[in-house]
């Protein structure tokens, strides 16, 4: 299982349920899609006005079994939700294994 971390990079205004709604339908059986998590996020780089709007940050849990798979499926359903006007962009692509790793050594 893979996390792949996504950010919404449109002007629409979406909530996290409609972004969810979209990949959710966007997604094809080959895909691996097992859940898909979205939240608001403040907007990344130098010193972000503190007004500036919130944008939206997803992860996608995919089935895979290499991180390559996980990545091609990933980009094959960010550019269906593409030509259906919204522009999400790949940020990572971590094992959920090595995540809870890094979480147990946090605790």
């Amino acid at each position: 299982m893979y996390l792949v971390d996504i950010r919404l990079e449109s002007a629409a205004r979406l909530s996290p349920a409609d972004v969810r709604g979209l990949l959710s339908r966007a997604a094809l059986p080959g895909d691996g899609v097992e859940h898909i998590y979205v939240q608001p996020s403040r907007p990344s780089g130098p010193a972000p006005p503190r007004d500036a709007a919130l944008c939206l940050d997803a992860v996608l849990f995919l089935s895979h079994l290499t991180l390559t798979e996980s990545e091609r499926a990933a980009d094959a359903l960010l550019e269906r939700c593409t030509t259906r006007g919204l522009r999400l962009r790949r940020l990572s692509a971590v094992p959920l294994t090595l995540l809870v790793e890094l979480l147990a050594l946090e605790g």
